[in-house]
Parts: C-alpha cells; structure tokens; sequence
C-alpha cells in the first residue's frame, strides 16, 4: 500500500507544481502624469515593491505565479483620474484545493515619481518601498514591511510581519501585532506631530539623530530598556518603564512594546 501511495503522492505534486507554473502571466501599464501622482494600492494577496525613478510616470506590473490574469483569474482593476492612479488586484473567491506547497504567488511591481501620496493595502503579502517623498501610508494583514530611504510622513502597519524603515520623518506611525520594529531616523527628521512605534510581540530599535527633541516615554512590559541617547528623566523609572525629555522636549514620542526589549541610540 505504501508503495502505491508515494508515487501517487509525487504525481499529484508535480501535477500541482506543473499548473502552477503553466499557469503564470503577467500584465503592465503605463500612467503619464503632469503633477504630484496620488497612488492607491488594493493589493489583496499579492507582494507589492515601489521603487522612486526620475520619470514623469507611473508603470505598474503584475506578475503571477498559478494564477492567470483575467475572467476567471485574477481581475485587475485601474483608473486614472488625472494624476490619481488606483490599482486594484481581485482574486476569484471559488475555493482553492492544493497538496503540500502552494506555489500560487501575485507580484505587483511600481515603479513612480519620488514626491507623491501613496496609499497601499495587502491582506497577505510583503510591502516593500524605496525612494518615496510625501504622505506616505501602508498596511499589510501578513507580511513583513520595508519601507527604505523616504521623506515626509510614513504611517505603517501589519498585524503579522517585521517593520524595517529608514529615512527622514516629519511624521512616524508604525505597528506590528507579532514582529520586531527597526527605524532609522536621519539628520533634519522632527517631530511635526506625535511619534508612536508599538509592537506586541517583538523587540523595538530606533536610531535618532542626536539633536531631536521630544518628550519620551519608553514601555515593555517583559524585557529591558537601552539608552544610549541623553534624556531627561521626569517622575519615576525603572526597567520596564523610562519618561523624560530630549534635547529640552517637544511632541510626544512613545515606544512601546508587550515582549522585547527597547533600545534608542543615536545615529
């Protein structure tokens, strides 16, 4: 009997794989724009990458992986109202049956003017940008999130993944349920409103530039607290918990953390 399953076994994965890959397709565009571009992502499943390039243009591609593209598959939907472009990704909603590895994979790939509002929503895949100026606002259901070298306002957020972002913020809003938190925030960034950095599951880095001001208030609820950036402590403090000032004081910059450790240092 065990003779008779294991081949069947292989057969019917390979049978799987092979559709999966005979089933790949991709699509593209291109959007002209005359002004600041506002771009709104509905991504659903599919892994997203933006990229800053020097044109006067937004192309966007998608690439699958076990799906195709059309009736029946995955419906992409777009529009362009002047310099707003929306991008939609829809998957069929007939259930889906597969043994061992689902290969089936959705890549959407942009690449756009670097001063731009960007608005960007995955149910379950990886958020990466790069090269971005602006209002810039992502949220994944289930995926890591790296958002590299932007400027402006940054609002990040996924209930399941690690956040990584660098660059200069005016504004900073980044969540995690279940990942650690590392943010590089450079030379000129300030904090125009209230910072917040939580994760409730993972520990949390945050290198500042040495003359920002803020009030801070540090937390972790099982782990330590590593400073190594001048503050002002006000009231009490202890392992868990550190309130003070930097650099004289300012908004309110709060980091906080259910499991992990919290570490500020100076970049």
């Amino acid at each position: 009997m065990r003779k008779i399953c294991l081949p069947l076994f292989v057969a019917v994965l390979a049978f799987t794989t092979f559709t999966a890959v005979a089933l790949a397709d991709d699509w593209s565009k291109t959007y002209n724009l005359t002004g600041k571009p506002e771009l709104r992502v509905e991504a659903h499943d599919a892994n997203v990458h933006i990229e800053a390039w020097d044109q006067d243009k937004i192309e966007a591609r998608v690439t699958t992986h076990g799906w195709h593209i059309g009736s029946g598959g995955l419906e992409i939907v777009e529009h362009q109202q002047g310099n707003a472009v929306d991008i939609e990704l829809q998957e069929p909603h007939h259930t889906h049956f597969s043994i061992g590895i689902d290969a089936r994979r959705i890549e959407l790939e942009i690449h756009m003017p670097r001063h731009a509002r960007v608005n960007v929503r995955s149910s379950d895949g990886a958020v990466l940008a790069k090269g971005l100026e602006g209002e810039l606002d992502f949220a994944t259901g289930d995926g890591r999130l790296e958002i590299e070298d932007v400027d402006g306002s940054l609002r990040a957020h996924t209930s399941d993944g690690s956040v990584r972002v660098s660059g200069r913020f005016d504004v900073l809003e980044l969540r995690t349920s279940d990942g650690r938190v590392e943010v590089e925030a450079r030379p000129g960034s300030q904090l125009r409103e209230a910072w917040e950095v939580r994760s409730s599951d993972g520990s949390v880095t945050i290198k500042l530039p040495g003359d920002l001001a803020a009030d801070v208030t540090l937390h972790t609820s099982d782990g330590s607290i590593t400073t190594n950036i001048p503050i002002t402590v006000e009231g009490s403090f202890g392992r868990h918990d550190v309130h003070g000032k930097m650099n004289g004081g300012g908004k309110l910059l709060t980091v906080h953390t259910s499991d992990g450790s919290v570490t500020l240092d100076k970049f």
